[in-house]
């Protein structure tokens, strides 16, 4: 050891026995030894002085409480030396020597609830499975639980902090910002220092041990707490490694806390507290608290010392002469290779953190190494969102070529990446990746080019477009679907208007005739292929997604067991009796707002499918259940967010092949003998259908069978009552149905609709008006009194339902408005309807019910 080594330590020790010696000579009543407190326990469990009091006198009021209670619990901290702590299952310190005479005062036993932690205290009082803390200090946040007796220890207890041996002292403890500083969670000071000092970095430690240990290991910066406790267990467990690097000067003033729901208790306690006499407290406080008193100063000791010091500093100046060229000159070294240090420190810090984010970015990244074919291009390396994409491993991806990885790779495209590689910094292009097990995986590469070391080398950041080309396929079908659609629309209102003659003066002679005319078969014949026509018109409107139709609340459940009972499922079971059908339908299963009518057709062409895929035996099961739909939008096949019922239906069949599952639900796609078992819109009608209901379809398919689920908006609105039994095979009219030679006036640009309408109506006692436009109909309305106008919303040349009405409305604004139309309600009928007194009906051909327009 150098001679410099071996004087400092020995001058800073003289110096600071001088120092104590010349403060010696007034000393303060009681002065901690090294500025620290030093808890000496007794071998010996503390006297009982003579001056204890005797047990208190209570009131009536705190006896019966006392005698109800028979013990009273209490929580205390589990470590916090010298004050208190659990030992082996006994508390013990400076508060349980008080704690005993207090219970020998109030004279019933006080409990210890054991805890490892002091929060875990405060957790059993706020649950009031304490009475008391043993010792505390009034905070807001206790006193919403807690009440507190006076103090029964008041004494000057710093709060210090403790740090590591290298940290130099700290004057001013609340400037440390930028470091991590610990306090045990629950403690008093704990809050009081959050709210004091906002910007300190305060983190929660479970115990005080705890706290120094993570001081100690470079966890946190350091840990504040009071002098004595923290004087205490660095002597125990930390010397040498933990100092005081720092203070608070505080006065603590610590009671009893009592639970604030039975204030008798804090008054009790108050009331044992007064009673200890001075003795006692200073007794509890030297059997914990090593004093020493210095009576006056040693002046020989101190000339001694100051000789000392001259011969030390001088061999110090002789040596620092010696070495002051040495010195300098390692210095100058030394700051060199503390510069160069840090600069590759902070250079290899650099590179860990991006090759951090590299490896952890969300999007796939390849490397590869350049060569002039692409199978001797190596890959290098791959991020793990990559690694994850692909399904390899890092060892077997660096097995692979870029031709192994890139289906569409050959060497014109390579050679053709490369020129554009290295005219551009960036590019982007559409390819096949192949996965592990042979997958392939359709992605958007985006390429990057450049060189190390005179050798070429790209990386490839990429991204799965599979999800993006099945929404592109399916938004390209369903635009194709509504061109279709809207051919078809076309065609099939001038249909519905040919077929309305058809039906409607058939169900009108039904009526008139008598139950027992023999001309009632034949007009059922003309009736009943009149509705057959009229049903493939419906179809054709509702491949549209415009057809009109009334919407009521269902429980699908009921609508399905109605539905088996049905003669057309009752027929497919005779024409299948190897088939089993069976429904597994949710007891909680919420309604839906639907038109039962189209429902039930989409019900029949599944099943009806269903039956005819299966070639022998088999089984159908229709399943109900709740769904709720959290995914994103285009993530979830546009579905929005909310309630939905599922609906599938699932059969045994040989299934449906990939290319057949692609085109499934385009018009006229059909493998069915074309008039015999399908007209090929079947599937067609039930996707309109469903989107038109807002909902989804989906198809999954393999040789095991075939599975449609349907997904259709939920509804907390209680179904409507079940359907009324309607033979309305027009063999009685209802009554409700007859008139009181009410005026109709009926505007429609067709004469067939206005006459088929006019006489139906008349037949019911109804007076009729009837114009062929919207003009003409304004006239009519003008020179007589109509109760009701039934408008036709599609009219042409001239004004349309919506202007007729608005016009109409101007002159009688109470006037009432049906309006009839074969498609379903838009932006127009909104707008009639907004005015009030006014009701939508579908057109009798694209409606079940014929009593509906009345």
């Amino acid at each position: 050891m150098s001679t410099t080594a071996a004087i400092i330590p020995l001058l800073a020790l003289f110096l600071f026995t001088a120092a104590a010696a010349a403060a010696a000579q007034y000393p303060p009543p009681h002065l901690y030894q090294s500025d620290q407190i030093f808890p000496q326990k007794s071998s010996a469990p503390v006297q009982s002085p003579a001056g204890i009091p005797r047990r208190l006198t209570f009131s009536d009021e705190e006896k019966d409480y006392l005698r109800q209670k028979k013990e009273i619990r209490m929580c205390v901290d589990p470590d916090w030396m010298p004050l208190e702590k659990i030992e082996n299952g006994r508390h013990v310190g400076m508060t349980a020597d008080y704690i005993r005479i207090l219970e020998e005062v109030i004279g019933i036993p006080i409990v210890m609830v054991p805890t490892t932690t002091w929060n875990e205290s405060i957790a059993l009082a706020k649950a009031r499975r304490c009475d008391i803390y043993s010792l505390a200090m009034p905070t807001p946040e206790r006193r919403t639980y807690m009440d507190f007796t006076r103090p029964y220890l008041s004494i000057p207890l710093p709060l210090v902090l403790a740090a590591r041996n290298d940290t130099p002292f700290i004057d001013d403890i609340s400037v440390i910002t930028n470091q991590k500083i610990g306090i045990v969670k629950g403690y008093a000071f704990n809050e009081t220092l959050r709210q004091r000092y906002p910007k300190m970095q305060i983190v929660d430690v479970p115990t005080v041990r705890e706290g120094l240990k993570m001081v100690a290991k470079g966890e946190i910066f350091g840990l504040i707490e009071t002098l004595a406790t923290v004087g205490y267990t660095i002597q125990k467990n930390f010397v040498g490694e933990l100092k005081v690097a720092g203070k608070f000067d505080e006065r603590w003033e610590l009671g009893i806390g009592a639970r604030n729901d039975e204030p008798l208790l804090t008054r009790i306690f108050d009331r044992a507290i007064a009673s200890i006499d001075p003795a006692t407290h200073q007794q509890i406080l030297n059997n914990w608290i090593a004093v020493r008193f210095e009576q006056k100063p040693n002046y020989t000791l101190l000339l001694q010392l100051a000789l000392l010091i001259l011969v030390g500093v001088a061999m110090l100046l002789i040596r620092n002469h010696t070495l002051s060229k040495y010195n300098q000159q390692l210095a100058r070294q030394n700051q060199e290779i503390t510069r160069q240090s840090e600069k590759l420190k902070h250079t290899a810090q650099l590179l860990q953190f991006t090759q951090h984010a590299v490896d952890n970015c969300a999007f796939p990244i390849v490397w590869a190494k350049n060569a002039l074919q692409p199978q001797q291009t190596k890959i290098i390396h791959a991020n793990q969102a990559a690694l994850r994409m692909l399904d390899y491993s890092q060892a077997e991806i660096q097995q692979l070529t870029l031709s192994d990885l890139d289906l569409n790779l050959n060497q014109q495209t390579w050679n053709e990446r490369l020129r554009e590689m290295r005219t551009s910094t960036s590019f982007s292009q559409t390819t096949s990746y192949r996965c592990r097990h042979g997958r392939q995986l359709p992605v958007e590469i985006y390429l990057n080019y450049f060189e190390y070391r005179n050798q070429a080398y790209h990386f490839v950041f990429f991204q799965d477009i599979s999800r993006q080309q099945e929404m592109e396929n399916k938004l390209n079908r369903s635009m194709k679907m509504e061109a279709i659609g809207l051919m078809a629309g076309g065609v099939a209102h001038d249909l519905n208007n040919i077929l309305s003659g058809i039906i409607s003066y058939p169900k009108l002679m039904l009526m008139q005739l008598p139950r027992n005319s023999p001309l009632r078969k034949p007009i059922k014949a003309i009736l009943e292929a009149g509705q057959r026509a009229a049903a493939m018109v419906a179809d054709m409107l509702t491949v549209t997604r415009g057809v009109a139709a009334a919407k009521e609340i269902l429980n699908v459940n009921h609508f399905i067991i109605d539905f088996l009972d049905s003669a057309e499922i009752r027929a497919c079971k005779a024409n299948y009796p190897l088939v089993e059908l069976s429904t597994e339908l949710a007891d909680d299963l919420l309604a839906i707002k639907c038109s039962s009518t189209h429902l039930r057709k989409c019900l029949l062409n599944l099943v009806l499918n269903a039956f005819e895929a299966i070639q022998g035996p088999g089984h159908i099961t229709l399943t109900t259940t709740n769904y709720f739909n959290r995914k994103a939008v285009a993530e979830n096949n546009f579905l929005k967010s909310g309630e939905y019922i599922q609906l599938a239906i699932q059969d045994s069949g040989t299934g449906i092949s990939a290319t057949d599952k692609a085109h499934i639900f385009e018009p006229f796609y059909s493998k069915k003998i074309m008039g015999r078992s399908g007209t090929g819109l079947g599937l067609t009608v039930v996707w309109n259908s469903i989107h038109d209901h807002q909902g989804e379809i989906l198809v999954d398919s393999d040789n095991q069978g075939t599975t449609f689920r349907i997904y259709l908006p939920a509804t907390r609105e209680s179904p409507s009552p079940g359907p009324t039994d309607r033979e309305t095979a027009f063999n009685e009219t209802p009554k409700e149905l007859f008139g009181n030679q009410e005026t109709i006036l009926i505007v429609d640009d067709e004469k067939l609709q206005r006459d088929i309408a006019a006489a139906l109506l008349r037949s019911l006692n109804y007076q009729i008006l009837a114009a062929d436009s919207g003009e003409d109909g304004i006239r009519l309305l003008e020179k007589n009194k109509v109760d009701l106008v039934l408008l036709d919303m599609i009219m042409d040349p001239g004004l349309n339902g919506r202007e007729t009405s608005e016009k109409m409305r101007a002159r009688q604004p109470r006037l009432r408005i049906l309006v009839a139309s074969g498609f379903s309600q838009n932006e127009e009928v909104e707008k009639i309807l907004a005015q009030g007194q006014a009701a939508l009906f579908a057109s009798p051909t694209a409606s079940d019910s014929s009593e509906a327009p009345f």
